[in-house]
């Protein structure tokens, strides 16, 4: 099947790099699609009904750091592709990655699974697991 835009979700993780992979390969396979690997941006919430939480100096810098540092190994990965490009996300990742993949006509896409295990799955729920239930378009999941 041939594929002209694909969203591949990139959080650095094991099955994440699994997942760039296998979209790399789609996108090679298939001269002129295009690949956005999109990375998700979460801030978590610091305070919790008027309870705050002091952070260590230099919380934000070494944040920073590690979502510069994934954003640039996903650049190195797909350097060799014509059409592909690393965006970043903000809010919840499955709704990211659904709406991205929704306002630029994404035909498919590509999202790791982490594994969480049927108990920690069901309490938790799981980004992979949401994307293909929410998806207007075809998910592979790769473990």
């Amino acid at each position: 099947m041939s594929y002209h835009h694909i969203v591949a979700a990139y959080d650095g993780s094991k099955a994440s790099n699994k997942a760039l992979e296998q979209a790399i390969k789609l996108v090679e396979s298939n001269p002129g699609s295009r690949l956005s690997v999109a990375h998700v941006v979460t801030r978590p919430s610091y305070a919790i009904a008027g309870y705050g939480l002091i952070l260590p100096e230099g919380y934000e810098e070494k944040i920073k750091e590690y979502q510069d540092s994934l954003v640039q190994q996903a650049q190195d990965k797909i350097a060799n592709l014509a059409y592909a490009k690393v965006v970043i996300l903000g809010g919840t990742p499955s709704s990211a990655i659904l709406a991205y993949a929704k306002e630029n006509n994404c035909d498919l896409i590509v999202i790791g699974n982490r594994g969480l295990g049927p108990i920690r799955e069901w309490m938790l729920g799981s980004v992979s697991h949401h994307v293909a239930q929410q998806a207007q378009v075809p998910v592979l999941i790769v473990k």
